[in-house]
């Protein structure tokens, strides 16, 4: 039985292969760039940091997409609706500040949306359980522990 994103069995359930493996797969770049970020040639460090900010980037749009897509749900009132597709565009405008920003401040600009994305899709799990399947906000709290922490080795770099 195929499970829509709005139909889920409990906390317990197995985070699908899938989404288990391409959500781990989307966290190489972020380790691999903080690493390659403590590098002593400088246009190297230079360029894995430039890259890990971009990737950061793309990945808070990414996730504020998935917010849009809530947006688009038939059965909102408008508040709802003008709610999650304003939070959506929020993590684009942040990130593409970030990369702006000189990267002291940027980074942790880029690391604060992470926390708040994070904490805007744990409200929404808990305000509506049917929102998301089961497992979809453990697999997030790996994704973002992750991220945070090279997002912290990226910040003692810059």
């Amino acid at each position: 039985m195929q499970h829509s994103l709005h139909s889920h069995a409990g906390p317990g359930e197995r985070i699908p292969l899938p989404a288990l493996l391409l959500g781990v797969a989307g966290l190489l770049p972020f380790v691999f760039f903080a690493a390659l970020g403590w590098s002593s040639d400088s246009l190297e460090r230079g360029h894995a940091l430039t890259t890990y900010f971009a990737y950061a980037a793309s990945i808070l749009s990414f996730l504020g997409g998935l917010h849009w897509a809530l947006g688009l749900e038939p059965d909102l009132s408008n508040s709802e609706r003008w709610l999650r597709m304003s939070w959506a565009v929020l993590p684009p405008l942040v990130a593409w500040a970030a990369l702006l920003a000189p990267w002291r401040v940027g980074i942790w600009l880029l690391l604060a949306m992470f926390v708040a994305q994070y904490g805007a899709d744990m409200l929404l799990s808990r305000a509506d359980p049917d929102h998301y399947p089961g497992w979809f906000m453990r697999l997030r709290f790996g994704l973002t522990v992750v991220v945070l922490l090279t997002g912290l080795a990226v910040a003692t770099r810059v």
